[in-house]
């Protein structure tokens, strides 16, 4: 199928970027050192794209207990100094950018210094010159304020707009904005990407290109 659209509106990690392999592997380490065991199940319906705060407080939920004080500073540490060394954009999704000529933005969980560096590194900050990350609005995903947002911002409709996305969290914030979520499954199983209610799903950045008529 074929969509529709006046705008795009991207998530980063792991559409954009491929961080969230890397994030998914620290916290299941540091969360076992800990005595909590994740399944991918688990770890992609709970954890994946939602906020390091959503993320300490599920953890807690599922331990029973709080997880040491330094634990998210932890966590950032490590990711920080592998992904200053190893991020790289999703494969094709530079050549996938390049090729669209309607109105685009970014709207991610991320702190906004992690945006700003993600975007610097693989040097796409001047495409998503409209950005928006968790620290300008008031709920992050799953909730839809990121998106609409973005969409206020590209003066486009909500239902005009398309998402593309991977995580629970983020599907599900881009239909409570009321607009098209497309889904990337080449790490999430693509079953949890339509139940979180994703429109479509595709594997490769070349199937995105198809979906969006480029």
């Amino acid at each position: 199928m074929i969509y529709t659209y006046k705008a795009i509106i991207f998530d980063c990690d792991g559409v954009i970027v491929d961080t969230e392999n890397i994030s998914n592997t620290i916290l299941k380490a540091m969360l076992s050192q800990h005595g909590l065991e994740l399944d991918d199940e688990t770890l992609h319906a709970k954890f994946t794209g939602f906020t390091n705060k959503e993320n300490l407080l599920n953890a807690e939920k599922l331990l029973g207990r709080a997880l040491p004080d330094n634990f998210d500073e932890e966590y950032r540490e490590r990711f920080h100094r592998i992904i200053s060394t190893e991020l790289e954009p999703i494969k094709g999704v530079c050549d996938l950018l390049s090729k669209i000529k309607k109105p685009i933005a970014m709207a991610t969980n991320a702190r906004r210094q992690e945006m700003e560096f993600k975007l610097n590194k693989i040097h796409l900050s001047d495409v998503f010159s409209t950005r928006f990350c968790v620290e300008d609005v008031e709920n992050g995903k799953p909730a839809p304020d990121l998106y609409l947002k973005a969409a206020n911002a590209l003066k486009v409709d909500p239902k005009d707009c398309l998402v593309i996305e991977d995580s629970v969290a983020g599907i599900t914030a881009g239909r409570a904005a009321g607009m098209r979520v497309l889904a990337f499954s080449e790490t999430i199983d693509a079953k949890i990407q339509i139940a979180a209610g994703a429109t479509d799903c595709f594997n490769t950045m070349k199937e995105l290109e198809a979906l969006l008529d480029l």
